[in-house]
């Protein structure tokens, strides 16, 4: 069964693999290698997840978690880049809702796509655009897939390939971020409140809730339309993320969220004004963990001072994508490690050894 398993997921992989390069080659982005050992600044919110890299120098050196600010680097040279890096977790247990290595395909875009070179910036339209763009790469990836690997998603994980690809193929669903808790207060979390950072269980019953109410194609949790959750609150959320003109409480993020497998895009529009990028960095949970690590903010300044006060990329905005949190929705899986071939080979391995019970076996998740 294990076996079987992993060969499948090879294949299917393989054909995520293939969709994602030709949907960008498609949408006229260019492919970038970004580095995969960083300084701080290849790390998204949270640091105390990173993994650190020993060398020779004795230079605080980690695997990087994201290649976002790479692919801004990018962006002094074409209006559309994307790159697929493997990023790493240092996670406390790998689990049916954590891993510690997966992949992440990220874009940036930048305002020159819109008319940029003539029209004033509008924030708003550099928003949408960026929900379009999400949808339209998930979109294209997924159903590829599906259609690629519909035979062995059916008879061997009783997935229904016509309903996954009508859940892709409508309109994705939206709703603001005070919209969802006020929906989740109102349905089994009443003490959230504005501000609270969601978890998963609050991710899945805003999918349950909007395609239950808005009549969705089908409110089955294992076929359900995704769901953008919009306007995080800035105080939860990465430091480069524009604040919203329409409301400075929030920034220009959104999260889509996947039936089964929780979040799988984060995303944002950039703040691409210099004084207001070093406050929000300044006032951040990330720095002030960065300075207790010994970090200073010298750290930053290549990337806020010579690349984004130096005005050398226009506005831009980007996303990055959990492959493996696609595939669980496909595969229709409640364990992640099951979507991932580094878990699954890793599990051959003994890389990871150490065992305790809240960290079982993957092998058991397949019984």
């Amino acid at each position: 069964m294990v076996q079987e398993h992993l060969k499948n997921l090879m294949q299917i992989a393989s054909s995520f693999h293939e969709a994602t390069h030709e949907h960008y080659k498609k949408t006229g982005n260019r492919y970038v290698d970004v580095p995969q050992i960083v300084g701080i600044t290849g790390a998204c919110e949270n640091v105390d997840t990173l993994f650190r890299v020993g060398n020779r120098l004795g230079l605080r050196l980690f695997l990087t978690q994201t290649g976002q600010l790479a692919l801004e680097q990018a962006l002094q040279y074409f209006p559309a880049v994307y790159t697929i890096i493997h990023s790493g977790r240092d996670e406390e247990v790998d689990d049916e809702r954590h891993l510690r290595q997966f992949r992440l395909t990220e874009e940036e875009f930048d305002w020159s796509l819109m008319g940029g070179g003539s029209d004033a910036y509008d924030e708003e339209r550099m928003y949408e655009a960026l929900l379009v763009r999400i949808e339209g790469t998930v979109r294209d990836i997924a159903c590829h897939t599906v259609e690629q690997n519909a035979q062995v998603l059916q008879e061997v994980y009783g997935r229904d390939s016509q309903r996954l690809l009508e859940s892709f193929r409508q309109p994705f669903l939206r709703i603001l971020y005070s919209d969802a808790v006020m929906l989740l207060q109102g349905d089994g979390f009443p003490s959230l409140q504005w501000g609270d950072d969601l978890k998963a269980e609050h991710e899945a019953a805003v999918v349950r809730l909007m395609n239950k109410t808005t009549g969705s194609v089908s409110a089955d949790p294992y076929y359900s339309r995704p769901v953008f959750i919009m306007r995080y609150p800035k105080e939860i959320k990465f430091f480069n993320m524009k604040t919203s003109q329409r409301d400075e409480r929030v920034v220009l993020s959104a999260d889509l969220i996947l039936p089964i497998a929780g979040e799988a895009v984060g995303s944002a529009v950039r703040e691409h004004d210099g004084p207001k990028l070093r406050e929000r960095l300044l006032g951040s949970t990330m720095f002030r963990l960065h300075e207790q690590r010994g970090g200073t903010y010298e750290d930053f300044v290549w990337y806020l001072d010579d690349l984004v006060a130096a005005g050398k990329t226009r506005p831009h905005a980007g996303y990055g994508l959990g492959n493996e949190r696609l595939l669980q929705y496909i595969l229709g899986q409640k364990d992640i490690r099951l979507c991932s071939l580094f878990s699954l080979m890793a599990e051959q391995t003994h890389d990871w050894e150490v065992r305790t019970q809240a960290e079982p076996s993957i092998v058991s998740s397949l019984s």
